[in-house]
């Protein structure tokens, strides 16, 4: 007798005596006796005879010898397929091979239909694409079954359907926006233009324009004309906004796009059409806006970038100046067009810092009724006081770069000088105790630290003191123009200008991991490079330069060439 399948199933040892066994017995549960040897049961593998080892049969293999009263199910000699594809595919969400959707619904994913051009430049999985994305982008029902879009997730379908998209978008939710948020605490780029960026294909390509070309500057994984596209579609979506007044689009939208594109001329500069001047009319702009969006929409496609902020184009900076002049109240309304709006001017402040000219904004208007909100505020946040000291960098810019026929004379310009350096000094008396540092070591040239060591608790703290200190040392260089100090004055005038100048560095040079500080601080070296003459200084600054170029995509090749040419010209002087 074999062991009965009751102990087997126990995995038990049966001792095989008489017809029911001792454990049975013992344990009143029914014995049921192995089959016999010629109705074994047996594996595949056991029946298949490629996979069995020649000579005969081995205990509880078959022989495939079917009895004869053997009963065969009669079949059709004809046979009929069916595709269960579609089916399948919509039980798992499969997406399909080529990338491509057709026209959907609404409650659809978005995919563009161009998106697979990226597939041979995006990162691979080193990279930190998921690795069950790579894979299911497949469409196999195995692997679909893992995919972010399966069915047994709590969410039924994405808001990007494409992998690529989504990766980009990502990228620039964690390295583009808090970048444009140095001076907002709420974050509204990190939140709200993430968010709001799948519901928009403006901003949605805006944000992957950028985001593809910052990876193609500082990984090179992105071919450079993946950037180029998205920004194609973006000036081909932003056209019937020009031409037609009754194209609606939220200005929130427009001008969180224009920013971001901006962004996207700053780090890549390509070559540029003839630059238009500000004085003309907001209704000549606007139609000279369109037919620059036209060109440079024609023109995308043969230009190369060129990587030199010389051929900085300007065009979407003209695009803000010219949205904002039409709609002041964005700098006051709160939300993301308010969040734009500050990043334009900083922006503004850039362009006009690295050519020495006046905003392209219209300073006055804007200035009285921010001035005007402000006052009617009974406290204000901190990102209040930051916004504060980034416009009183602005107006100092305005005032020192003056266009020819706006100098009005030496008293004016010293009355407004005075009112200048009157705001910036009630702004460090009244600020909140939040902006002091949280550390401060003083420079220690002997031990190879020309600038002082300088942390503060939030990036926008350290924002705010940046742009502080470089309006003072603008304003402190204008004096030395303006008036004729005798010797000892002016020395002392130059030894406050150094300071601040000092401080300003100081603070980027403390924080390598904020790359608005470290822009800032260039576009100052840019400005004031005539008043860094210590060697040691020189090449500290020149190095950051090089840092910020290679880490963060910023291109300071041709300004780095304009400083060395300042510098070599003072050390020759100095001989």
């Amino acid at each position: 007798m074999r062991g009965c399948l009751t102990c087997r199933l126990r995995h038990l040892k049966c001792d095989k005596t008489g017809g029911k066994c001792l454990r049975c017995q013992r344990s009143g549960r029914e014995c049921v006796p192995a089959p016999g040897k010629s109705e074994e049961l047996s594996f595949r593998h056991g029946q298949n005879p490629s996979l069995r080892g020649k000579g005969p049969p081995r205990y509880g293999e078959s022989d495939l010898s079917f009895p004869e009263d053997q009963i065969w199910i009669k079949s059709s000699p004809e046979y009929a397929f069916k595709d269960e594809t579609a089916q399948t595919a919509s039980e798992y969400h499969v997406l399909p091979v080529n990338g491509q959707l057709g026209s959907r619904s609404p409650s659809e994913p978005r995919s563009t239909p161009s998106s697979t051009t990226m597939d041979a430049v995006l990162p691979g999985r080193s990279n930190s694409i998921p690795h069950n994305i790579t894979e299911s982008r497949g469409g196999s029902r195995s692997a679909s079954i893992n995919s972010p879009q399966s069915s047994i997730t709590p969410v039924s379908s994405p808001r990007l359907a494409n992998v690529n998209e989504a990766y980009l978008l990502r990228h620039f939710q964690r390295y583009i926006a808090p970048w444009l948020d140095a001076g907002d605490p709420e974050r509204h780029f990190c939140a709200d233009a993430v968010g709001r960026a799948s519901e928009s294909p403006l901003l949605l390509y805006a944000c992957l324009a950028v985001s593809a070309c910052h990876l193609s500057r500082t990984t090179h994984s992105i071919a450079p004309d993946v950037a180029d596209s998205y920004h194609e579609r973006c000036v081909s979506i932003m056209l019937p906004v020009l031409d037609n007044s009754n194209y609606e689009i939220s200005i929130d939208i427009l001008l969180s796009s224009t920013v971001i594109l901006r962004f996207f001329e700053q780090i890549s500069c390509t070559i540029h059409s003839p630059p238009i001047s500000p004085c003309f009319g907001l209704s000549n702009r606007l139609s000279i806006l369109a037919q620059i969006r036209r060109n440079e929409l024609a023109d995308s496609k043969i230009t190369t970038s060129a990587h030199t902020p010389s051929n900085d184009p300007q065009r979407h900076l003209l695009a803000g100046s010219v949205y904002i002049s039409s709609h002041v109240d964005s700098a006051i309304s709160g939300g993301l067009a308010s969040a734009s709006f500050w990043v334009f001017v900083l922006q503004d402040i850039q362009f006009a810092l690295t050519q020495q000219k006046c905003l392209r904004v219209a300073f006055a208007p804007l200035d009285d009724r921010l001035h005007r909100w402000w006052a009617t505020k009974a406290v204000l946040t901190d990102g209040d006081w930051v916004n504060q000291a980034i416009w009183l960098l602005a107006a100092t810019v305005d005032f020192c770069y003056q266009l020819p026929d706006q100098h009005y004379g030496i008293h004016v310009n010293i009355a407004a000088g005075n009112a200048l350096k009157q705001r910036i000094q009630d702004w460090e008396v009244r600020r909140p105790d939040a902006f002091t540092p949280l550390h401060i070591s003083p420079p220690d040239p002997r031990a190879g630290k020309p600038f002082p060591v300088v942390w503060y608790t939030n990036v926008w703290h350290s924002t705010a003191v940046q742009h502080v200190c470089l309006a003072k040392a603008l304003v402190l260089m204008r004096e030395l123009e303006i008036y004729d100090y005798p010797f000892d004055q002016r020395a002392q005038v130059k030894e406050q200008i150094t300071e601040n100048l000092n401080y300003l560095f100081g603070i980027a040079l403390s924080s390598d991991d904020e790359p608005s500080l470290r822009i800032l601080a260039g576009h100052a070296l840019c400005a004031c490079s005539a008043w860094i003459d210590d060697p040691l200084a020189q090449t500290l600054l020149f190095d950051l330069l090089r840092r910020t170029e290679r880490d963060n995509g910023w291109p300071w090749a041709y300004f780095e060439q304009r400083i060395l040419q300042t510098w070599r010209g003072h050390h020759v002087q100095a001989r």
